[in-house]
């Protein structure tokens, strides 16, 4: 088959979702490739193999992915550090980014960095990326805030489909998306947040990611099926304790809430008034501030640029081990009814409610899926790994 510049051959679309809002958009683009007769793959970050899936220099790649702190989640960082070096294919970057409304007002999300750093880190690897779009869908984030109303939700979402069908084909007609509004909305917000506050992301990952999984616990209700450890997609729940066993929320936790939001039994919850001890619990142990101080001795240049946001890094250090002993043991108490019913009890999670993107199924986040163009076309050389001689 002769094969111009731009004439793709397969398509692989990678996600990473916790709730279904990235898998929603990545499952847009997935048919937006179909519908041209784009054999194309959609696969779980956490189930990715590109080495394999990206086998030809006529495929195209694209990410969806939530928005945190204005960054791609840490585990798409790393997938993308993994990915292998190719020369000039195509790349497109669909991060998500969470909506809200304010009475009839609804408010668009920013997804920042998260719609740049992806394709600045795959431009190094030999890609050529073609542009970004990010889309508004549903805040999901259930233990700060309630869950939108199935009306709500559905608006939201409808409203980001109509979105992909401006922006998908626009794509395959101009092969690229880099010069439209849409980014340079995520522009004026991403280049204030490096400016002003340039540690942001960097201390949402070591500090706010950490911290928002070490609140989550299991309610009396928890059965021990272990149905959210199978299903974490990074891997950071086990489950623990003996005969009867609980889900303990590993340091690796990035809060994607595919946990709380899919508990079959809704035992998963937030311990709101947990995080208020373990929080000042951190605050009042962290000693940031005086080992700046005395670093400032040595190296007088670091007075210069003291502020906040470097303290905080510093207090980091002390965080960690802090939050880490404080969890071991608020695990072990919660085991008990009585401090496990305290904690539940004086949570918001049976005001804030559950989520899930309207359309898609708890399978949808946990397996790879094959789109096909119609006539079928022959895909024995198409994303399978190549037979051991």
């Amino acid at each position: 088959m002769k094969t111009g510049p731009h004439k793709y051959t397969g398509a692989a679309v990678y996600f990473s979702s916790g709730t279904g809002n990235s898998y929603r958009t990545a499952r847009w683009f997935a048919e937006s490739c179909r519908d041209r007769g784009i054999p194309t793959l959609i696969v779980p970050v956490d189930q990715g193999d590109p080495s394999y899936e990206i086998s030809s220099s006529h495929h195209l790649v694209a990410l969806s992915c939530p928005t945190h702190g204005f960054m791609p989640p840490w585990s798409v960082i790393k997938f993308l550090f993994r990915m292998p070096k190719r020369k000039g294919i195509h790349f497109l970057c669909i991060p998500t980014r969470g909506s809200f409304f304010i009475g009839p007002l609804k408010i668009p999300g920013a997804a920042g960095l998260a719609s740049f750093l992806p394709a600045l880190i795959l431009l190094f690897k030999g890609y050529s990326p073609r542009g970004a779009v990010s889309f508004d869908m549903p805040v999901n984030m259930t233990f700060l805030h309630p869950a939108l109303t199935p009306q709500h939700a559905r608006k939201v979402v409808t409203a980001a489909r109509k979105k992909a069908d401006r922006y998908f084909p626009l794509f395959f007609r101009k092969k690229s998306l880099w010069l439209t509004r849409n980014n340079l909305y995520e522009l004026l917000w991403a280049l204030p947040l490096l400016y002003f506050f340039p540690l942001f992301p960097l201390l949402y990952l070591i500090v706010g990611k950490f911290f928002m999984g070490k609140i989550m616990f299991a309610n009396i209700r928890c059965k021990g099926c272990g149905v959210c450890a199978e299903s974490c997609p990074t891997g950071a729940l086990v489950m623990k304790g003996g005969k009867k066993k609980r889900p303990y929320w590993r340091y690796n936790c990035e809060a994607c809430l595919r946990c709380l939001n899919c508990c079959p039994n809704h035992a998963v919850e937030a311990g709101h008034s947990w995080a208020a001890v373990l929080w000042t619990l951190g605050i009042s142990l962290a000693a940031g501030s005086a080992l700046y101080t005395w670093l400032t001795k040595f190296i007088p240049q670091l007075q210069s640029i003291r502020n906040w946001w470097t303290v905080e890094l510093l207090d980091a250090l002390f965080y960690y081990p802090v939050i880490i002993i404080a969890y071991f043991l608020f695990f072990h108490l919660i085991r008990f009814k009585i401090p496990n019913q305290i904690f539940t009890y004086s949570s918001l999670e049976r005001l804030f409610g559950q989520y899930k993107e309207p359309d898609t199924s708890f399978k949808d986040l946990t397996r790879k899926a094959v789109l096909k163009p119609f006539p079928h076309p022959d895909k024995e050389a198409l994303f399978h790994k190549p037979r051991q001689e």
